[in-house]
C-alpha cells in the first residue's frame, strides 16, 4: 500500500509539472480539465488492474493494455519535464542575474518561452503516436526483410538455402484471428526451406496457445519449423501455487509444439540433409 501511496504522489507531481506546458501555449478550461480527467482515468485502470490482478496466472490483455496506455501518456510528460527543468534553470539564473546585476529591486524569473513549449510538445508527441500505433496497429504491422548471409565452410548443396526466422510472437497478446493468420500466410508465402523459432512463443502460460494453436499449425518449410524456449515460455514469470504447477505448464508448452509439428530443439540437435551434405542446427543455451 505504502508503495501505491508513493507512486501515486509522484505520478501527480510530475503530472502537475507537465501540465505547465499546456498553461503557457492553451488558454481553454475545456483542454484542463479533459486532459486532467485523461490522465486520472489511466492512472485509477492502472492501479485498477494490478490491485484486481491475480498473481498466479499470466498478465492478461487487460493488464497489458493497462500498463501500455499509461506508458503512452507518462512518458511524453517524462520528456517534457527534461525540457521544463532544463528552462527553469535558465529562467532562475536569468531572474538571478537581474536582481545581482541590473539593478532590480525584486527577484524576477522571466515567464516561459512558448517556442520551448512547442519543441517540449513536438519531441513529447513522437513517443506518444509511436507507443499508441504500436499497441493498435502496429503489432500487426508485419514485415517481411531479407538478408544475403554468407559462409566461407557452407556445403555448396546448401548454396542459396533459405531461411524463415521468426521470433517473440507472445500469442497471449493477440486480439486478432484475421491479422494472425495474415502473418502466418506471409510466412509461408516465402517458401522457404524451414523456418526458425527462437523463442517467447507466450507471455507466461501454456494455454495461451490453446486458441491459436490450429493457426500455427499451417506454418510450413520444405525442411520443418524448429523452435527453441524462450525466457517467457519457462513460466518464471507466474506465481505457481507449486513446482509442478510450474514443470506442467513447462510440459505443456512443448507438448503443444509437437502437436503442431513444430521440432523443440530442448537439449536436442538436428541434422538437415541436402544432396548428400548436411547442415547441422545446434542451439547453444550459454550464450
Amino acid at each position: 500500500m505504502t508503495r501505491w501511496i508513493i507512486f501515486i504522489i509522484i505520478y501527480i507531481l510530475i503530472d502537475l509539472y507537465a501540465f505547465q506546458i499546456f498553461r503557457s501555449l492553451i488558454k481553454n478550461n475545456w483542454v484542463y480539465i479533459g486532459g486532467g480527467i485523461l490522465s486520472l482515468a489511466v492512472l485509477v485502470n492502472l492501479i485498477y488492474q494490478f490491485v484486481t490482478h491475480d498473481n498466479t496466472i499470466a498478465a492478461d490483455t487487460k493488464r497489458a493494455y493497462a500498463i501500455g496506455f499509461f506508458l503512452t501518456v507518462f512518458i511524453p510528460k517524462l520528456l517534457v519535464i527534461v525540457f521544463l527543468f532544463g528552462e527553469d534553470i535558465i529562467r532562475f539564473f536569468s531572474g538571478l542575474y537581474s536582481k545581482l546585476f541590473s539593478g532590480e529591486q525584486s527577484f524576477y524569473i522571466p515567464s516561459r518561452r512558448k517556442f520551448v513549449g512547442i519543441l517540449a510538445l513536438t519531441a513529447a508527441a513522437i513517443p506518444f503516436t509511436s507507443l499508441l500505433y504500436g499497441m493498435t496497429r502496429g503489432k500487426y504491422n508485419y514485415q517481411v526483410l531479407k538478408y544475403d548471409l554468407a559462409f566461407d565452410d557452407l556445403p555448396d548443396a546448401f548454396d542459396g538455402y533459405q531461411i524463415t526466422h521468426i521470433s517473440d510472437i507472445h500469442c497471449g497478446s493477440f486480439d486478432n484471428e484475421g491479422k494472425v493468420n495474415y502473418g502466418i500466410d506471409l510466412i509461408n508465402e516465402q517458401n522457404s526451406d524451414t523456418i526458425l523459432f527462437t523463442g517467447d512463443l507466450v507471455n507466461n502460460l501454456a494455454e495461451e496457445l490453446e486458441p491459436w494453436k490450429s493457426s500455427f499449425s499451417k506454418l510450413n518449410a520444405k525442411d520443418g519449423v524448429f523452435s527453441v524456449l524462450g525466457n517467457h515460455d519457462y513460466g518464471d514469470y507466474v506465481d505457481w501455487q507449486t513446482s509442478n504447477d510450474r514443470e506442467d505448464n513447462h510440459q505443456k508448452i512443448k507438448q503443444t509444439q509437437a502437436e503442431m509439428c513444430w521440432k523443440l530443439l530442448c537439449n536436442y540437435n538436428h541434422f538437415i540433409y541436402n544432396k548428400g551434405e548436411r547442415m547441422a542446427l545446434v542451439v547453444d543455451y550459454n550464450r
